[in-house]
């Protein structure tokens, strides 16, 4: 029986490097632990984009430097509308606007 480093070691099965066009051109999941759902372009349907990073508040992305990024991530309508109801501080705005719920 493989000990445990074998095994860790025969579990990655290959590496593939891709043009960032194709790393970029890839379905999105949601990263809400248990959802599933996917989506060929976030932008086009609602879904909220997430960036955690440390360090100091910067006011234009640009200028945090990828190693300070966290997390880097997007959200189904769902699960936006989760974490605005129930996580974030009502600072007058929402992060989208959901006419027509109940």
């Amino acid at each position: 029986m493989a000990n445990r480093h074998e095994r860790r070691r025969a579990a990655k099965l290959f590496t593939e490097k891709m043009s960032v066009q194709e790393f970029i051109s890839l379905p999105s999941m949601c990263a809400w632990a248990g959802c599933g759902k996917t989506i060929e372009s976030p932008d086009s349907e609602g879904w909220s984009k997430m960036l955690l990073y440390k360090g100091k508040t910067q006011p234009d992305i640009r200028h945090i430097h990828p190693a300070d990024m966290q997390r880097d991530c997007v959200l189904c309508p769902e699960h936006s509308r989760h974490l605005d109801e129930n996580l974030m501080i009502d600072i007058g705005g929402r992060l989208r606007v959901f006419a027509g719920t109940a």
